[in-house]
């Protein structure tokens, strides 16, 4: 399997390993860094797991790796989507400056919102709000499949998530032996193809600046 074709999207960085707010330098009000910052956290784990970047960056970390005895490149296909699942969302919770009940749908309801926002526009690399609202139609079927992610919403519509066995009351297929290649790498690639900057390019803007620009509601 190759999953999503776009390696050049970013450098894998370092994990959040938390211990510290900002509130000094922050517009946010407690509930909302509160889930920043653990989206950010749960950002940086998905950035090792998928950890597409330069080939030299990507040879040395292997060989680094390869040191210390850690194998990130050997993790199934589960378990980074499980992080991007929980990173977008908390994300899309941090917007708001009130919890507008959206649950595992907040991430969508973001995408659908950012057009309107002329703060966001530049943070994320955009000329325009018209270019940023171009960018946005052609990543709504991304969007959709990582909320379908969510165990709960895929048990509901007979898909595999990452999280749990399934069919749930008749568990015989486990995440680990699913590639999710169908429902989401297929995505990520075509949405490439496309022409617009890619889905998790532009994703890797919005954990970097939602704060630090104060384009968050």
């Amino acid at each position: 399997m190759e999953p999503n074709s776009d390696r050049s999207w970013f450098a894998p960085g370092r994990l959040e390993m938390g211990g510290k707010r900002h509130h000094a330098t922050s517009a946010m009000n407690d509930r909302q860094e509160a889930f920043y910052r653990q989206a950010r956290s749960d950002w940086s784990v998905f950035r090792h797991f998928h950890p597409h970047g330069p080939g030299w960056l990507t040879l040395a970390r292997q060989s680094w790796c390869g040191i210390v005895g850690v194998h990130p490149f050997l993790f199934a296909p589960c378990h980074e989507l499980h992080y991007l699942q929980m990173a977008t969302e908390k994300l899309a919770k941090a917007y708001h400056q009130t919890d507008l009940r959206q649950g595992h749908a907040a991430f969508q309801r973001l995408l659908a919102d950012l057009p309107n926002n002329s703060l966001a526009v530049a943070p994320l690399g955009f000329r325009d709000r018209t270019s940023l609202s171009r960018w946005q139609g052609s990543v709504i079927p991304i969007v959709i499949a990582i909320e379908n992610l969510a165990p709960s919403i895929a048990d509901r519509q007979g898909l595999p998530n990452p999280e749990y066995p399934w069919p749930r009351g008749a568990e015989v297929s486990a995440p680990v032996d699913h590639s999710f290649q169908v429902e989401v790498f297929s995505l990520l690639d075509r949405q490439i193809r496309s022409g617009e900057p890619g889905f998790l390019t532009v994703l890797d803007k919005m954990f970097a600046t939602m704060q630090s620009a104060a384009w968050h509601l």
